[in-house]
């Protein structure tokens, strides 16, 4: 039976940073060992948050949030504490890189870009008469994937695109970094730093929101000093914040 419909829903990808370049360090079972830690802890949470893996290509996951899993429009919500909690996730894995590697010196680096979209999607079950699954098409995933990998012009790793953000508002925090032409789209997109749950950023990280914010507001009204030195005063709050690095520039 064919059963598709098209609903609102949230998509995550996500993948390593310089993965080929990992790999080359690693043989071939210490490489299918640090995927399978990745991939499980990526999983583990995902599930936990009401979410539904899709699928893994190489070193990337795909991932969705849709009712009647996450209730009403909770998809949004539902994936971004995800997000956060595969950051905490993936810190971990970082930590033990020596351990899962078997390496002592030269290890690499382990560090995950993500990102999500919300919008509308076709949702169901494809494939051939041998081979389906449920999955999501369209549009939305593919800005989720864009997103993923606009991170590395910003030197963050968690961008959400403004309809996820707005729906998830109430929990999370984050700052709106700049509007991006994703390719394949006449629209720009909004697009956000995932910062964390609402009521538990530090000082210096709400003092970087607020500047940044301010920072960017200027350089949309062409003030070009002031936005160069809001962003500056951004770099004295965090040494290496890609965000700023990008607008200098």
């Amino acid at each position: 039976r064919q059963s598709a419909e098209r609903r609102k829903v949230t998509i995550f990808f996500s993948d390593i940073a310089g993965f080929s370049g990992i790999g080359e360090q690693l043989t071939a079972d210490t490489m299918v060992r640090l995927l399978n830690r990745y991939f499980t802890a990526a999983t583990e949470v995902v599930r936990r948050n009401h979410g539904i893996v899709d699928k893994f290509i190489g070193d990337a996951v795909m991932a969705f949030w849709a009712s009647p899993f996450s209730e009403g429009e909770t998809h949004a919500r539902d994936a971004c504490l995800a997000c956060l909690e595969m950051r905490t996730a993936f810190t971990e894995i970082a930590k033990e890189i020596s351990d899962i590697t078997g390496l002592r010196r030269n290890l690499p680096k382990f560090h995950v870009r993500m990102a999500l979209a919300t919008g509308d999607t076709v949702i169901g079950t494809v494939g051939s008469n041998t081979t389906k699954s449920f999955t999501v098409i369209g549009d939305t995933v593919n800005i989720a994937s864009r997103l993923e990998g606009v991170n590395k012009i910003y030197g963050t790793d968690l961008i959400v695109n403004e309809d996820c953000f707005q729906l998830a508002e109430r929990e999370i925090e984050a700052r709106e970094i700049d509007l991006v032409t994703v390719y394949g789209k006449t629209e720009p997109v909004r697009i956000y730093e995932l910062l964390g749950k609402v009521g538990e950023l530090d000082v210096s990280t709400l003092q970087l929101r607020d500047t940044f914010a301010t920072a960017l507001q200027n350089y949309r009204q062409q003030k070009w000093d002031e936005a160069e030195k809001g962003f500056k005063a951004c770099l004295k709050i965090r040494e290496n914040d890609g965000p700023s690095l990008e607008f200098i520039t």
